[in-house]
Parts: C-alpha cells; structure tokens; sequence
C-alpha cells in the first residue's frame, strides 16, 4: 500500500482571510484559518495544526513546484499499511489501536491475517449481537483466555478491538511479558470525520455513540508511536487507511 502524500498550502477563505488546506493525495481533508502573523509563525501554526489531524508528527519539505508554495510531508517513516506485517516476528502479539470506524478489521481481512481475536465477534458469539455491549464483559473475559492460549502456544495473533485506553494497554504489555512474547501496536487514525462517515454507514447495532466516538479517537490521537514505546511495546505503527 503506498504512502500517503500529505500536502499542507496556503488559501484564501473568504473576504480577505488567510488560511490553510490540508490534503491527501489530492483528496480535501480539512481547512484552518491563518493567524494573522508573520509568515513564518503562521506556516509553523499551521504544521502543528495538520499534524493533530495527521495523528503523527512529520518531516515537512517546502516547495514551489507544479504551482505556488506548498508543504509536503516527507517523513516516509510516519506512516505504513500492510506491508508492515512483514517484519513482524513469528509469536508476536499484534494490538490495534484505534477508534471504532477507523478500519482495524478491515486491514486484518486485506492483510490475511489468519488468527484474530475480535472484540465484536466475540459479543456476537456470546449474545447474538456483535453490538450488545452488555455482553462486553463477557467477551473480554473470553478475549482474555484466548489470549493466554494464543500467547502461550506462540501463535502470531491480531487483537481487534479499540485499546484506546492506557491502562488496557499496559494489561495487554505486561501480558506479552509474562509469556515472552513481543508486542506491536499499530495505530488506526483517520480523520475523526472519517471515523463518523463510516460509523454512519454501519448497522445502528454496530454504531458507536457520537461522544464515544470522538472520545476514543482523542485518546488515540494521544497514543503517538513515541507513547507507545514507552508503554513498553516492542514496536509502533501508524497504520494508513483509504479516505
């Protein structure tokens, strides 16, 4: 899957506003007004800006070709797809982390990932209704004695479930611990409006509240790869998804 190509350019609003646009590969994602400062300081502003909508800091290069001044992220490193599954070492145990909507199961089926343990699928197998959270805690202890047999038995496995939240992450690090094994994360974080545009489009058993939604995605916004290796994973990816 190729990179994204992030490109960041000035652009005139209305009247006589400034601001900035930011696409991706050639595709409208968001617009910010300027603010009213010295170029420089307005161009900085305006990184800090795109790079909460990007989810990961990047390496921007200024250019004036094929029109006029424009900021491309350059950092290659910033983001990957499936072929990130290449270098994963047999035995590992892979963690998505990202809001609902934000394509983590659809990457496991495109990746051909064979042994997935699903949050959703599990609430369906137990209650009939992949969306019945109450359910859920019958399903994560369920998740959890999957787990455990995958983990001791050294099998590679995707766990397919939100894990936006810290303290669910740290069970799942000091877990992989326990067994030996490493433990990658891999960060799905498209455009909150995004996430709602395909939320939307779900069954309404399957949707997540609005408020949910925008909560989960802020504290994925926050589990950077950088945060991550600190939380103790062996390995962090930011993982690109179509628009």
């Amino acid at each position: 899957m190729p990179l994204p190509r992030y490109v960041l350019a000035p652009t005139h609003l209305t009247g006589d506003v400034f601001g900035w646009q930011l696409n991706r590969d050639g595709r409208f994602l968001d617009c910010h007004e300027g603010f009213a400062a010295d170029f420089d300081r307005d161009v900085e502003g305006a990184m800090d800006w795109a790079e909460e909508i990007i989810g990961t800091r990047q390496d921007w290069r200024h250019t004036r070709e094929g029109g006029p001044d424009r900021w491309i992220a350059a950092d290659a490193r910033a983001a990957a797809g499936t072929d990130v599954l290449r270098s994963i070492e047999p035995g590992t145990l892979v963690v998505a982390v990202g809001p609902g909507a934000s394509g983590k199961s659809t990457f496991a089926a495109e990746a051909g990932i064979v042994t997935v343990v699903c949050l959703d699928s599990l609430r369906e197998q137990i209650g009939g209704d992949a969306g019945d959270q109450s359910v859920t805690p019958a399903a994560v202890v369920e998740q959890n004695i999957l787990l455990e047999k995958h983990l001791s038995e050294g099998t590679t496995l995707y766990l397919d479930s939100t894990n936006v939240e810290a303290r669910v992450r740290a069970e799942l690090v000091e877990r992989a611990r326990r067994h030996g094994r490493p433990i990658v994360a891999l960060r799905f974080l498209p455009h909150l409006d995004t996430c709602r545009a395909r939320n939307s489009a779900r069954p309404p058993n399957r949707q997540v509240p609005g408020d949910v939604l925008a909560w989960q995605h802020s504290l994925a916004l926050a589990a950077t790869p950088k945060a991550l290796l600190t939380e103790g994973f062996t390995a962090a990816h930011d993982i690109v998804t179509p628009l």
